[in-house]
């Protein structure tokens, strides 16, 4: 049994963070253009972002398995290694939320309070997803089909 590739976890979450957040803040901006909404200074009573939230954690289960697929391509993909690799993309994506969202101040940024209450649930549940999505896709993958012999 193989262990965690933590440099090629590492690499791949970087990419899957990144693609995850500029989705995010690209259907945050679809909303308000397709629905007309004013922007506003502050980002929690921003309209097209509220309702983008309740898309989020589906949008990161998916984009997170997708790169999780990818971490196990040309790999036996194990439940153990599934599991830790969600345990290290929660525990990264957690510490860098706080420090990008949180501590430098960005026109994305927000108070502990509105961060990690005024998101909840929606916050919380892309944290489960981030978890789940290595786990989803090594499910899935022992579920495929057996290929046909000819």
């Amino acid at each position: 049994m193989a262990g965690l590739r933590y440099g090629r976890a590492l690499w791949i979450f970087v990419v899957a963070y990144v693609v995850v957040t500029v989705l995010a803040v690209a259907l945050s901006v679809a909303i308000g253009m397709i629905g007309h909404l004013p922007p506003t200074p502050e980002p929690m009573q921003n309209q097209a972002y509220l309702i983008s939230e309740r898309f989020l954690p589906g949008m990161n289960l998916l984009v997170w398995a997708v790169f999780a697929w990818v971490y196990f391509q040309r790999r036996t993909a194990t439940r153990g290694e599934a599991v830790a690799l969600g345990a290290f993309w929660l525990a990264a994506a957690v510490v860098v939320d706080y420090v990008g969202f949180v501590l430098i101040r960005n026109p994305l940024s927000l108070s502990p309070h509105d961060f990690y209450v005024g998101q909840f649930p929606w916050i919380y549940l892309i944290y489960v997803a981030i978890f789940l999505a290595p786990i989803c896709c090594v499910a899935l993958r022992w579920f495929r089909p057996a290929q046909a012999k000819v």
